[in-house]
């Protein structure tokens, strides 16, 4: 007992020994993820006053914790494995800039006098960019484990096809092919659902800008309008799936849009 004591006494006076530590920034450490992409990229140097950039890519995104509701099993985070609930498929991407081919050294409008400085200096730019959904992640309406689970998936229907052949406000999704689970039973579908997609999105930003040199200093003149087509892009829909006996009639509709047309004036002197 004597020897026991000593040995305990020795090493609570021996110095902490020294860790290294490191943030995770809220990652989950024991997550697991894969992603596979490609893209292509098309650029066109300043020629003639004029470039542009164009980009699209196309991926596939899987992990185990990703999503809006947590994980349903946490004891073996294999059976959660599914499509990354952010990631959208497809993507593509194309902006500009147009020095206009008029005023002073340009082929067209090169006045002289008073008329130069009205229409020289103007250029116009833009980016416009389309993207898929991301993909729909289910949930039951009442969670009736006692609390056992803290997230619960839905139930996945056999033989019932989740896609309805033109998807809109009405009916995105076709919610009879997801149940609510039996009391005290998790689900059996996955987290998030990599073949039913939420509405994509789409926006054309259009810049037009005017320098206007003023001695050493030059003023810039700037209006811009975001979704200049004043698009308006579907909100996703309600995923809450209900039983039989009380079921959630919003199920698979979308209420509302977002977006809308921005126009912004702004002036810049440079100095």
């Amino acid at each position: 007992r004597d020897e026991l004591y000593n040995e305990a006494l020795r090493l609570s006076l021996q110095p902490y020994p020294q860790f290294k530590a490191f943030e995770l920034y809220g990652l989950y450490p024991a997550g697991r993820y894969q992603r596979n992409a490609g893209y292509i990229q098309v650029q066109k140097r300043e020629t003639y006053g004029l470039s542009f950039s164009a980009t699209y890519e196309y991926s596939r995104q899987f992990d185990n914790y990703s999503g809006p509701y947590g994980n349903q099993d946490l004891i073996n985070l294999s059976n959660d494995w599914s499509a990354t609930a952010y990631n959208t498929p497809q993507y593509l991407q194309f902006s500009y800039i147009y020095d206009l081919p008029f005023g002073s050294g340009k082929p067209l409008l090169d006045f002289a006098g008073w008329g130069r400085p009205i229409v020289s200096g103007w250029s116009v730019s833009g980016m416009a960019y389309w993207n898929d959904g991301r993909p729909l992640a289910m949930r039951p309406q009442f969670n009736n484990t006692g609390d056992l689970l803290s997230t619960l998936y839905v139930d996945v229907v056999p033989g019932v096809d989740p896609s309805v052949s033109n998807p809109g406000p009405n009916q995105w999704f076709n919610p009879a092919a997801f149940a609510q689970p039996e009391d005290f039973t998790p689900g059996n579908g996955p987290r998030t659902m990599s073949g039913l997609l939420g509405p994509g999105s789409n926006s054309l930003d259009l810049s037009l800008d005017k320098r206007m040199p003023v001695g050493p200093t030059s003023l810039d003149f700037n209006v811009t309008a975001f979704n200049f087509l004043n698009h308006a892009n579907w909100n996703y829909p309600d995923t809450t799936i209900g039983p039989a006996s009380a079921p959630n009639i919003d199920a698979g509709r979308i209420i509302g849009s977002h977006g809308g047309r921005v126009i912004q004036l702004g002036l810049i002197l440079s100095f």
